[in-house]
Formats: C-alpha cells, structure tokens, sequence
C-alpha cells in the first residue's frame, strides 16, 4: 500500500508543478528546449508507466479495506 500511496503522490506532484512552471513560463513552456517541456512529458507518462491513478486508489482502498475490515 505505500508503494502506491507513493507512486500516486510522486506523479500527481511532478505532473502539477511541472504544468504549473509550463503556465508561468507561457509559450516557451512548450518549447522543447526548455527542461520543464521534458518533465511535463515524463511526469504524463510516469502516471501511466506506474499505473494510471485510478488503479493505484483501487489497491489503496483495497488495502485500507483488507486491513481495517471495513465492508462496502
């Protein structure tokens, strides 16, 4: 379950500040000379690459369900 509480926060977090630095940085955030261009992309697919979000709160909820007994 911390594995991906952990891959759920780490995406979602550089997914956002890179969007954020994409949002200060106007259309030269775009370009793909700029480094935030890069960690945009790779954050996008990290979400992906370590399971889509909805699959990581399903094993969480899983997990916190498995582990207190709680029935839906």
């Amino acid at each position: 379950m911390e594995a991906s509480l952990a891959k759920l926060s780490a995406s979602e977090a550089v997914t956002f500040i890179a969007h954020q630095a994409m949002q200060i940085l106007g259309g030269m955030g775009y370009v793909t000379d700029m480094p935030v261009e890069r960690h945009y992309r790779d954050g996008r697919i990290t979400e992906i690459y370590a399971g889509t979000a909805e699959i990581q709160k399903i094993i969480i909820t899983d997990n916190l369900i498995r582990e207190y007994g709680i029935e839906a």
